[in-house]
């Protein structure tokens, strides 16, 4: 029996017209998964860049509560500086409240959770700096609370801190596959010391002499 050809066209266009709407909807499908990741990761980054922000801060008050503790259950007298250490909890906790740790830390957990592989402890670093940052808080905020400091012995140095943060953000840039990695804060100081002025004077200039060409072509029309 004998296909007719040209009925079979039409089933032949349908089929590949089905298979490109299948295709489409699939590459668009994923398309939509990935904008959301990148959403997410940016999200974790500017999280990170928050935390750091404070860190410094947090790190002092969390060594001036560890002494005063110290200082407590040895009866001994407190130092001057560590007479100022309400105060300065007050100040820091009024700029950097629980309710906004607890939304930063917890969006973290769940970002981390959700977002993140482990490849190279990408997932537990994250997580890591989260409970870590927390539990440092906490223990500042209740004056010394032992039951956290037992469980997060290892604290960063402030500079410690930069670093892992920045590897972190070095790690998610390239897990977005869309950005470069990271810079650190002296590689900016460098560039201000050694080549801002210039890049300035550089911008100025050509600014300049774009309006110099756009006046000059303006009166060559009316001459």
């Amino acid at each position: 029996m004998e296909v007719d050809f040209y009925k079979t066209i039409p089933v032949v266009f349908s089929s590949i017209a089905i298979a490109i709407s299948i295709a489409t909807i699939y590459f668009t499908r994923q398309n939509l998964k990935r904008q959301l990741r990148l959403g997410k990761l940016e999200e974790i980054l500017e999280i990170l860049l928050f935390l750091d922000a404070y860190y410094r801060g947090l790190f002092i008050l969390f060594k001036d509560t560890e002494q005063k503790v110290e200082f407590l259950e040895k009866r001994k007298v407190l130092p001057k500086h560590l007479e100022q250490l309400s105060s300065n909890r007050e100040s820091f906790t009024e700029m950097f409240d629980m309710k906004t740790l607890i939304n930063k830390v917890s969006r973290l957990n769940v970002l981390s959770k959700a977002y993140l592989p482990n490849k190279k402890n990408l997932k537990s670093k994250a997580l890591t700096i989260s409970d870590v940052y927390f539990a440092m808080y906490y223990y500042v905020k209740s004056d010394g609370n032992l039951s956290t400091k037992a469980a997060y012995t290892i604290i960063p140095k402030p500079i410690e801190m930069k670093v892992l943060i920045s590897e972190l953000q070095d790690q998610i840039i390239f897990e977005m596959k869309l950005g470069y990695k990271n810079i650190g804060g002296n590689e900016h100081y460098k560039y201000y010391k050694s080549q801002f002025q210039k890049d300035l004077s550089n911008a100025i200039s050509l600014e300049k002499k774009k309006r110099e060409k756009e006046k000059s072509s303006g009166n060559s029309l009316y001459s």
